[in-house]
């Protein structure tokens, strides 16, 4: 088996802070998902740490708002003909969407990289950055 990476370590700890789960509970999380094994996530395989990361992703508090706000930067991007062609239908370009804010976004991560607390002060960016476009018309 595949041991986790590095990536998927500090990804598992950094929504276990964030989420301000419990030591305790952290160790019953990560014996589930190892069937008793270990109770320390170092010890998890690649796969084993997929599922964990998807699983504590689904339990965040604030993940509707999170998307509602992601949602919100898509339908700009979308409105300003940021699209590309998916199953014969315009959607928004994710991509094009990930390089602005790589390249002009306050904290310069990926859009699924903000959290909760980050997004609105990047929808108000992106906002503005609308409001410009549609100015220039």
């Amino acid at each position: 088996m595949k041991p986790l990476t590095f990536a998927q370590l500090k990804c598992i700890n950094t929504i276990i802070s964030k989420q301000k789960i419990s030591k305790e509970t952290k160790e019953l999380i990560i014996g589930g998902f190892t069937a008793g094994r270990s109770i320390s996530s170092r010890a998890l395989y690649y796969e084993e740490a997929a599922a964990v990361i998807k699983h504590l992703k689904q339990n965040d508090p604030n993940r509707e708002g999170s998307e509602k706000m992601r949602r919100k930067i898509l339908y700009y991007a979308h409105e300003m003909g940021w699209q590309r062609l998916k199953n014969g239908k315009l959607v928004a370009d994710v991509h094009r969407v990930d390089l602005w804010c790589l390249q002009f976004g306050y904290l310069k991560r990926k859009l699924d990289n903000y959290s909760y607390q980050e997004l609105p002060k990047l929808v108000s960016q992106f906002e503005s950055m609308y409001k410009h476009y549609i100015k220039s018309l």
